[in-house]
Formats: C-alpha cells, structure tokens, sequence
C-alpha cells in the first residue's frame, strides 16, 4: 500500500499518517453522506471521478493523472473534461441528486459560498487544516466560508503592469518602477499611456488584460474607497452607488472615451505581443506570451490611484469534494497528491502550469528559464510581494454569479460611453431583483 505522507525537514507538508478516514467514505447506513475527518495512511482500491474544465491532452492532465496512478496503483482516475459554462449544471445535477458517482471537481474560487449554502461541499476542515500555511493567505482566505476550509487551492494570481520599453524609449518616457514603493498611479499611466500613442508610435496606450471583468477591475474601487461592492451580514447587499466606485468607473470610462484603451473586443491582448500597445496591466499567465515577442519588454508594479494603498486580484481554482461520494478515502488522496505533496504534485507533470498556491510549489515554479531574464527577476519579486501584501479575494456571497454578471454588463455599458452613476444604479436594481430569491 503506498503512504501519503511528505516530510520536510520534520514538518508535515501533507495530511499526517496517523489520522484515519471515519466510515468508509461513502453513505451511511442512514442515507447521509460520511464526514471526511483526515486523509488514510494507505491506498484504497478505488475508481475516482474527477470533473474539470482542463482536458487531458490540450491542458496536460493525462501526464499528470499518469504521475497520480503511477504513485498510486490502486486508485484509477476517470477525468471528465466539460466546458467551464456547462460545469454548474452539471455539478448541480450530480449533487442535487445525492449522486456519488463524481467525487473531485474544480471549484471557481468566488463560487464557493454558493457552492457551500447548497451542501455541494464535503468539509475539509479536520483533514487539510494543517495544509494552510503552506498556501498565501489569500487562496486559504478564499477557499474558507464560515470559518471551516471547504476546498484546497491548486492555484492562484497575480497582475503585472506590463510595458513595450521600445514604445517607451521613441516615446522619451522612464518606464514605471518594478518597486512596490514607487509603483506609477493609474492618473500618471493614463497621462504616459497617452505620450507613448502621440511620441512613440503605440496604437494604444494601455489596456486592460480582461477588459471589463470584476476579477480585473475590483482592485480599482477598492483603492478608490468604494469597497468590494457588497455589504450586509448575508452578503446580499449592492454596495456599489457610493463616491468611490463612481470615481473609479469615470477614471476607466475617460481610458475608453480619450482613445487611450480599444474599446474592441473583450479581450484584445494580442495587440499587445504585436508590438502595438505601450502599457497592459494583466496576470502572469501572460509572462510566457511575452516573452516570446520580439520587442523589449518588462514589467512593473501594478498601479494605484494616487495617495492610496495599491490593491491586487488574486484568485484561481481549487478542488473540492463531493460530500456523497462513494470514494472519499481515494478522492482525498488524489487531492493532497494535487495541491499539498511537496508543494503540489500538479505543478511538477502538468506542462504549463497555472502560478501555484502553495509557497513551496512556487519556488519551484520560479526556475522556469522565463523568470531568469531581468523583467522576469521583477515579476518573481512583484508577484511575491502582491500576493503577500496587496491581494484582494473577490467578495463571498451566495449571489457571487449574479453579482459578476450585473456588474460586467454595467462595465461593458459604461466602456461604450454609458454614464458610470446611471449604470451603478441600474446594477443596483438589476442585483436586488436577482438576489431575491436568496432572500
């Protein structure tokens, strides 16, 4: 039988060894699902079924379900690849059922209060705890609801204030500082943006990675005072008609409006590894991409409006269980193998791997030849310090699809010339009524 416990230098980094499974993992005699109180010391003979957006061969899981049942010979993984529109539904249908015929899936971090509220959930609490120190604080921050752990985060994020230095150099312009401390304000990086299109040649002075998407505007209202945007003991209160969020929606409109930012299409980040597109402010997902262009490129810390403490996104996906599956000794193995052994197991077999939650896993991350180049050396120590000291998760609530939804179309709306008080308040309205039936 093959043992799941990892020591380093006498600390658990994985679930102890001693502790056991209680029950059997699946239902009990009664109908209810059996609590999962900690991670067996050996391998049970079990078929998992694992439910994910990533494919086996485009995303690189076959080599790592490979690495898995090589270690584990006893446990087989049935991957079940759907797309990421059609996962709610099906996650729904399996659990609404009390069907244990899938045991792992990839949780959407700001899904998970909804996820718990419906019992979709099996508590993690007694088994992982021990892992949390070895993840930021953010991604334990964001897979924990009402004190108890519920998921186990396989990644997380950051973003970079990327820069074409050839732009900037035409242009006669200092490219921004890749220190924390003297991080450019979104009021000057407009003012350059807009020098780098009129002296340098850029067809656009700046963009946005996911053009209007709370992920990547949250941080704005947050340094401008406004908040995440929900408020409420039930977390089921817009919050978002106040002085800062319209300060930080007329700032993103007037990128839009004074031809700085293309308002194109949703995602337009191509222009940028063109060559064509002096500043993008966008995740480390696209450090690869970049340095696979053939300008001069760097990076900077992400920008803050002036007099105001920087502010982050962060946030990624997790595995969670389903709390009746027939398998749960072997699915809370797979997912320690994946997000806890020696930092991650997923982050060693899979090709091109998401930035890691854990710390460990993310030293290992960092040796990758892309972060031994100068720009890359800034983004190692920019992405550390962000996540350590900037990162802001995405708000928990039950409502959180509804509350995305509500607010990317007020975006988009206000992108194409829409008034940002007009729109904040239809939101309101438009949230209220989708919050309803929670209520």
């Amino acid at each position: 039988m093959k043992k799941t416990a990892r020591t380093v230098g006498g600390i658990a980094i994985c679930a102890s060894i001693s502790m056991v499974l209680s029950g059997c993992g699946g239902p009990s005699a009664g109908g209810a699902p059996t609590a999962l109180t900690s991670i067996p010391d050996t391998d049970p003979t079990a078929t998992i079924q694992v439910v994910s957006h990533m494919t086996l061969d485009n995303d690189g899981m076959q080599k790592v379900i490979d690495a898995f049942e090589k270690e584990h010979p006893t446990i087989k993984v049935e991957w079940k690849a759907v797309p990421f529109k059609d996962m709610n539904s099906l996650i729904d249908s399996r659990i609404s059922q009390k069907s244990g015929a899938m045991d792992v899936y990839y949780v959407d971090q700001p899904r998970l209060a909804a996820l718990v509220s419906r019992g979709y959930l099996e508590e993690l609490t007694a088994a992982f705890s021990d892992q949390t120190s070895e993840w930021d604080k953010s991604a334990t921050e964001a897979n924990t609801y009402d004190g108890k752990l519920w998921a186990v985060p396989l990644a997380t994020s950051t973003q970079l204030l990327y820069y074409n230095k050839d732009i900037l150099d035409k242009a006669g312009l200092m490219a921004p500082s890749a220190d924390p401390d003297k991080r450019i304000s979104w009021e000057a990086l407009k003012s350059e943006a807009a020098k780098a299109q009129s002296n340098g040649g850029a067809k656009y002075g700046f963009m946005f990675g996911q053009m209007d998407r709370y992920y990547q505007l949250e941080p704005l209202f947050v340094e401008a005072g406004g908040g995440t945007g929900i408020s409420g003991d039930d977390g089921l209160t817009p919050d978002f008609e106040s002085n800062g969020w319209t300060k930080a929606l007329e700032y993103y409109k007037s990128l839009f409006a004074d031809g700085v930012s293309p308002r194109g299409q949703e995602e337009m980040q191509d222009e940028f590894y063109a060559g064509n597109v002096a500043f993008m402010q966008d995740g480390t997902w696209a450090i690869d991409k970049a340095s696979k262009t053939d300008f001069n490129w760097g990076v900077a810390a992400s920008p803050t409006f002036e007099g105001t403490d920087a502010k982050t996104p962060t946030g990624s996906w997790s595995l969670g269980m389903n709390p009746y599956s027939d398998s749960k000794e072997a699915a809370a193995i797979f997912m320690n193998w994946m997000a806890c052994q020696d930092g991650g197991q997923i982050s060693v077999y899979q090709p091109a791997p998401d930035l890691p939650a854990s710390k460990k896993a993310r030293e290992r991350y960092f040796t990758r030849d892309v972060f031994q180049t100068d720009a890359g050396k800034n983004a190692v120590n920019l992405i550390n310090y962000e996540l350590e000291n900037t990162a802001v998760i995405r708000p928990q609530t039950i409502g959180y699809v509804e509350f995305e939804e509500v607010l990317n179309r007020a975006f988009a709306d206000v992108r194409n010339g829409a008034d940002p008080t007009t729109s904040l308040k239809n939101a309101t309205t438009q949230l209220n009524t989708a919050w309803a039936a929670y209520k």
